[in-house]
């Protein structure tokens, strides 16, 4: 999949598709660009939302554009949580100066 600007990069979300976008985030730009998802799901169109599931997609700057290169999707809340739970418990690493 090549996308022209990941400004103007648009997931599938609306009802149909079973996809809802909850939020972005760049956590890196540059010739490699990782895009971090918030998204909600859905297999059943008369079924309840699942999620919220984070999804990170990695891109690389080719000639037409930007080409999806790789992707990490968590499978369920628990796993957001868990990772959650490890980024503020290791949040002390992180502090400037360290």
């Amino acid at each position: 999949m090549i996308v022209h600007d990941l400004d103007d990069l648009v997931l599938e979300s609306d009802e149909e598709s079973g996809l809802q976008e909850l939020g972005r985030r760049f956590l890196a730009r540059g010739p490699w660009t990782t895009v971090a998802f918030l998204v909600r799901t859905k297999t059943d169109p008369e079924g309840d939302w699942e999620g919220p599931f984070l999804w990170l997609h990695r891109y690389q700057k080719v000639a037409q554009g930007w080409k999806l290169v790789s992707r990490f999707r968590t499978t369920e809340p628990a796993q957001l949580a868990k990772l959650a739970g490890a980024l503020e418990e290791w949040g002390a690493y992180f502090s400037p100066g360290r």
